[in-house]
């Protein structure tokens, strides 16, 4: 969504973000376009990853990161290497007292990749219960459609795959109500700050929101490499990311992950790459950045 991030002022220009959704609208006005811009800073904050961005002299600057964001018609000096994802609310935390080892967040849906990635979360922990029995965690999906059709399909699959003494260690909670957003990102920190890793079994997503509340509590995340884009390449290793070639072998990497949290946690470690994400300390950044590079006044 759009999104206000300074008002315009006597001294200077606002600045204003818009996504790819609105960029769809604002591409058909070109007389809006030019009023906006007499008064504000105009950054793109794309949606989805994107290697082959023109601009064509609409935007100013850019909420993303190199990494992930190409624009073939502009400075990429412009890139401010920061989103969405750096501004975790304050609710994320790392708590030391944890009541569950692992934590998923997904969302059911009918295209290619999901529900099947969904199944494959339930049978990742089916087959961690046999390495671990006394294996404990939480998974939270919203599940869009005509209710409850869809909540009843994917339950059926969970009551079959698991007994009823295993679904007293591992919860399966589907909302099928307010989606693809069921939960306010206060009541899911709850989750995360009581979990010691997050287990994200997608096979392509490399912006998911998710795991940038795992990162926030100061989780390792459990899962493909794909998800490691979302860091710097010194954080892309053990103990932040603990990465498995192939989904037979997640279930492993799972247990890895929560014997190294149970054993050998550092949290200064976790510490240093969870400040990253976090509004509180992105806030700054962000002001400075904008300032030094628009010449804004301090309001």
């Amino acid at each position: 969504m759009a999104c206000i991030i300074k008002f315009p002022s006597d001294e200077s220009k606002g600045v204003i973000s818009i996504t790819n959704i609105e960029l769809k609208y604002l591409k058909k006005k070109d007389d809006l376009l030019k009023k906006v811009k007499q008064k504000w800073i105009l950054l793109y904050h794309p949606n989805f990853y994107n290697y082959a961005f023109y601009n064509k002299n609409i935007f100013d600057g850019y909420l993303a990161w190199k990494d992930t964001f190409k624009v073939l018609d502009d400075d990429s000096s412009k890139i401010l290497d920061l989103s969405c994802h750096n501004f975790a609310p304050t609710y994320f935390s790392i708590d030391e007292k944890k009541i569950y080892d692992f934590v998923g967040l997904s969302k059911l849906q009918t295209n290619i990749g999901n529900p099947k990635n969904v199944i494959e979360f339930l049978k990742v922990i089916k087959e961690a219960m046999v390495l671990k029995k006394d294996l404990n965690g939480i998974f939270i999906i919203s599940v869009p459609g005509l209710r409850p059709f869809k909540t009843n399909y994917i339950r059926s699959i969970y009551d079959k795959m698991f007994t009823d003494q295993e679904k007293k260690k591992f919860e399966f909670v589907t909302l099928d109500y307010d989606t693809p957003f069921s939960l306010s990102v206060k009541t899911l920190s709850i989750f995360y700050n009581n979990s010691k890793v997050h287990l994200n079994t997608h096979p392509k997503e490399r912006h998911g929101r998710a795991q940038t509340y795992a990162l926030s509590c100061g989780l390792p995340i459990v899962g493909f490499s794909n998800l490691t884009y979302l860091v710097e390449d010194k954080f892309r290793k053990e103990p932040y990311y603990f990465i498995s070639e192939n989904l037979g072998k997640m279930s492993k990497k799972l247990i890895e992950a929560i014997e190294y949290v149970d054993r050998d946690y550092d949290k200064s470690k976790h510490e240093i790459l969870g400040k990253n994400f976090r509004s509180k300390n992105s806030y700054e950044l962000l002001k400075n950045k904008l300032i030094d590079k628009f010449g804004l006044d301090n309001k």
